[in-house]
C-alpha cells in the first residue's frame, strides 16, 4: 500500500472499533492493521461501555508493528464512579481513564441528544453521573480516589463528555494530586456552544492537551467548520493540541484515512506541516509516555 508521508509515525488518541454494541467501520484488528499499513505509530481504542484494555492487548498481539492502547470509560455499564471497576480496568491494561461520556450528567441534560444516545439507553430512562456530592459543588470522594489511582499509575486522564466547568473542576483536582497526563476530548465539537476559548485556556494552564476532532468537522456530518480548529490552534498554540479522528463510525472513512484527510484539510487552511507533526506525533507521544524519537 502506498503511504502518505503526512501520517507516517502518527498517533490517533481516539478511535471507536468493533466489536461494539452498534456497527463500526471495522473491528479493532481491521482498524489497527490499516493504520499499521499506512505507517502510523499508535492508536488508542475508546469504547463507551466496555473496558478497552483487553481489546488493546489482544489487538496488539494480532497486529505487529503498531502500539495499541485502550480506554476505560466511567459510564454505568463499566461501574460508573466505582473504584473497584477502575482497578480492574487498569489491571486489564487500560492506558486512559475517561470521565463519563454518554452517561455524564452534562450529556443527559442536553435536550439535543440524538438517535445514537437513545440507542445506547436500550429503552431505559437516562440517569446522569454527577462528579459532585449531591447538592454541592464538592467533588465526590470516589472520584477523588479514582484521580489518585490515575496519578499512582501515571495514566492518562480524559474529560470524556463533561461540561467545560466540570472538566476544569476535575482537572484542577487531578493536577493537585499529581496527574501529569490530561486531555480534553473534541472541544471543537461544541466550540462556542459549550467550550469557549476561555475554558480552553484554563485547561491548558493545568497542563491539558486539546484533542481536536475530525469527526466533528467531517464532510459526512458537516456539523462544525474546520476553520474552528484553525482558530483554536492559533489561539492555544499547536504545542497544546492534538488531532484525533474520533473515527470508526459505519458511515465514516477508515480512521487512518480520516486522519490523513484531516491533516490535509488543516494544511489547506494554513496550518503548517511542522504544527501538524507536533499535533499528531510529538504531543500524542508525550501524552502516552512514548519515546519522542519514534
Amino acid at each position: 500500500m502506498k503511504t502518505d508521508p503526512v501520517i507516517e509515525g502518527a498517533i490517533d488518541l481516539h478511535i471507536h472499533s468493533g466489536p461494539d454494541c452498534i456497527p463500526r467501520w471495522g473491528d479493532s484488528i481491521d482498524i489497527a492493521r490499516l493504520a499499521s499499513e499506512m505507517g502510523m505509530r499508535a492508536v488508542v481504542f475508546k469504547d463507551h461501555f466496555t473496558p478497552g484494555g483487553v481489546k488493546a492487548r489482544l489487538t496488539e498481539k494480532a497486529v505487529p508493528g503498531i502500539a495499541i492502547f485502550g480506554v476505560f470509560c466511567l459510564n454505568h455499564p463499566n461501574g460508573g464512579m466505582n473504584i473497584r471497576s477502575v482497578n480492574m480496568g487498569i489491571d486489564q491494561g487500560a492506558k486512559v481513564i475517561m470521565m463519563p461520556t454518554m452517561d455524564s450528567e452534562h450529556m443527559v441534560k442536553d435536550r439535543n441528544k440524538g438517535r445514537l444516545f437513545q440507542k445506547f439507553l436500550y429503552g431505559q430512562k437516562p440517569v446522569g453521573i454527577s462528579i459532585y456530592n449531591p447538592g454541592t459543588h464538592e467533588l465526590r470522594e470516589d472520584l477523588c480516589k479514582i484521580l489518585e489511582l490515575v496519578a499512582k499509575y501515571d495514566l492518562v486522564l480524559s474529560n470524556g463528555h463533561l461540561s467545560p466547568e466540570e472538566s476544569i473542576a476535575v482537572f484542577k483536582q487531578a493536577h493537585a494530586v499529581g496527574v501529569k497526563r490530561l486531555m480534553v476530548e473534541h472541544p471543537n465539537s461544541s466550540y462556542k456552544k459549550f467550550f469557549q476559548l476561555e475554558h480552553m485556556k484554563e485547561l491548558v494552564a493545568l497542563g491539558a492537551y486539546l484533542s481536536l476532532s475530525f469527526n466533528a468537522c467531517s464532510p459526512v456530518y458537516a456539523a462544525r467548520d474546520p476553520r474552528d480548529c484553525v482558530e483554536i490552534i492559533k489561539a492555544m498554540g499547536a504545542e497544546h493540541c492534538t488531532l484525533i479522528t474520533d473515527g470508526g463510525q459505519i458511515d465514516s472513512p477508515a480512521p487512518a484515512e480520516g486522519l490523513r484527510v484531516f491533516c490535509h484539510m488543516l494544511i489547506h487552511l494554513g496550518v503548517s506541516r511542522n504544527d501538524i507533526e507536533q499535533m499528531i506525533k510529538t504531543n500524542p507521544a508525550k501524552i502516552l509516555g512514548l519515546n519522542l524519537g519514534g
